[in-house]
């Protein structure tokens, strides 16, 4: 259950605990395991990587030059053609029935109708005139559609079930191709460079992929005051991860952090794909373990956080413009918080079913942009132990089966060069009292930069960023606003305030040169007033991290 102060979120405490607890009438929220773990997972969602560029499609002819004698056209024949049919691609020729053409005027109508197939998806199409006397006005062009000869991966011959779904004898089109490559490219530790070459027969062409290992090892050490006050501000942060160590493709993951205040965290992840579909699974196992300092050390409070996980994912749509992957996630949590000083201490788990849907969509609107994001469903079910379960009884009832469903997206568009505006809108919406483990926050570096992290936590809430970003070589400066509100418990049950608002603005700088990445933002208060999170009351908040990857 969330155990916070009066003026936060009343609930019946033992009297022993809030003895010790003279700072909680200062309406400090106190963190707890769950807290700590939800701040852990608070960050924007990464701007997806661009897909490789494949640009495997055939050149369109160059039209002759214009002159020379010229045929009334009253009918075009065409073989070869299977794709469409001959009314379909006719049609896209509009009125040339009873027009005269010179040569170039004729190589102007086949290249029409080889644009329509590269736009259809078709990017080896090609239709030709093959030697012949206009006959009655009728024109012969040839269709090549492009079909596949040998599909071979080169480099490393376990590549090749990737490349199953593209047949000999088939017409070459874009999507199972990019969806093969890009399949292929997004394995850790695998760089491909797929080649078409002329194949033995007339309108084939033979796919090579090559298939090179990339890094093999892959990680990044960084520093940053992004932590809560109470459990630490300063932190050390290192990532490892070992690409292919077993079989193409899958991956060991290795993270861990350590605090000013003694919050050391842990996790190690295997992911691996499951055939060559694109479906991969993976497992998990993270450890927190926490000891609250400041205005707190005298409670003597420590906990643990361990978390086990197992998911499998699935990319519905795979292409360099378009992607969708759906996830399914099981989740388990055991939370403990100790109160040394008073001799309490306080447990409970949760089961959850994450389901997810993760998606970039990259458009030419405006200067060009990207729209990212991911849409989640859990359901899950809480388990207090010991004294809490009755006292929840009478008070949130967070015991037993909970929903919520979470929304993040995000979109970066190109305004002029050098010149790009991001926006982001986060939302939580559920009917159900939740665990301090499930709640949505808003302060932090990740949210509401001009309010500490920890701050404004609840139920239901959302979120919206706004930045203006201006690239100068490897510097980045920008302004932002930021602003969000919480519910803080979806169903009160009693007197009192139950939603939190704050915004801020401020400004910052991001460099990104080699392997380091860096990051300075000052923001201000302009909603909200002073926090209720944190008894230090800092204007303006200042955020700084470097990272360092290799």
């Amino acid at each position: 259950m969330k155990l916070v102060s009066s003026q936060f979120r009343p609930r019946p405490l033992l009297a022993a605990l809030a003895a010790l607890l003279p700072v909680m009438a200062a309406a400090q929220q106190l963190p707890n395991a769950g807290r700590i773990l939800q701040e852990q997972q608070q960050a924007e969602p990464p701007v997806p990587a661009a897909s490789p560029d494949l640009n495997m499609s055939s050149p369109i002819p160059d039209t002759v030059a214009p002159g020379g004698a010229k045929a009334r056209v009253d009918g075009i024949e065409l073989s070869g053609n299977q794709v469409f049919t001959q009314a379909q691609l006719l049609a896209r020729l509009g009125g040339y029935q009873g027009r005269e053409y010179d040569l170039a005027g004729l190589q102007g109508l086949a290249n029409q109708l080889t644009r329509y197939y590269h736009d259809a998806g078709y990017p080896f199409a090609r239709v030709y005139l093959p030697a012949q006397s206009l006959d009655k006005g009728i024109v012969r062009m040839q269709v090549l559609e492009g079909r596949y000869g040998r599909v071979t991966a080169e480099g490393d011959t376990r590549a090749q079930g990737y490349l199953s779904g593209l047949k000999p004898g088939e017409v070459i089109e874009s999507a199972p191709l990019e969806r093969a490559a890009l399949l292929l490219s997004d394995l850790p530790g695998v760089n491909i460079s797929p080649i078409m070459r002329p194949g033995q027969e007339l309108g084939t062409g033979d796919l090579a992929v090559d298939v090179r290992r990339g890094e093999r090892v892959t990680g990044s050490v960084g520093l940053d005051n992004q932590g809560n006050r109470y459990t630490g501000q300063f932190r050390a942060n290192a990532s490892l991860a070992i690409n292919s160590p077993f079989m193409l493709g899958d991956q060991i993951a290795l993270r861990a952090q350590q605090t000013s205040e003694n919050m050391t965290f842990g996790d190690v992840g295997y992911s691996l794909p499951l055939g060559t579909s694109g479906l991969r699974g993976r497992v998990g196992y993270g450890y927190t373990n926490y000891e609250l300092g400041k205005e707190f050390s005298d409670l003597d409070a420590h906990g643990t956080a361990k978390v086990a996980s197992a998911g499998l994912s699935y990319p519905l749509l795979r292409s360099q413009s378009r992607n969708l992957t759906v996830g399914v996630d099981f989740l388990h949590k055991q939370l403990r918080d100790e109160y040394r000083a008073a001799e309490l201490t306080l447990d409970k788990f949760t089961n959850s079913v994450p389901v997810s849907a993760q998606f970039d969509v990259r458009d030419s609107l405006g200067g060009g942009g990207v729209t990212y994001g991911a849409l989640t469903w859990t359901p899950g079910t809480l388990k207090l132990k010991g004294g809490q379960a009755e006292a929840d009884a009478l008070t949130a009832k967070s015991d037993g089966r909970y929903n919520k469903l979470n929304l993040d997206i995000a979109r970066l568009q190109s305004l002029a060069p050098k010149w790009t505006l991001y926006g982001r809108f986060s939302g939580q919406w559920t009917d159900d009292n939740l665990d301090s483990s499930e709640d949505f926050g808003l302060g932090g570096p990740a949210g509401v930069r001009a309010y500490p992290v920890g701050e404004g936590y609840g139920d239901r809430g959302w979120l919206a960023q706004v930045e203006v970003r201006y690239a100068v070589g490897p510097v980045s400066p920008f302004v932002f606003y930021d602003a969000g509100r919480v519910q803080i418990n979806a169903h009160p049950w009693m007197a009192g305030e139950n939603f939190r608002r704050i915004a801020g603005t401020g400004v910052g700088a991001r460099l990104n040169l080699g392997g380091w990445r860096a990051e300075a933002t000052v923001a201000w208060r302009t909603d909200g007033g002073a926090p209720q999170s944190d008894s230090k009351d800092r204007k303006p908040m200042f955020w700084l991290t470097a990272q360092y990857a290799f």
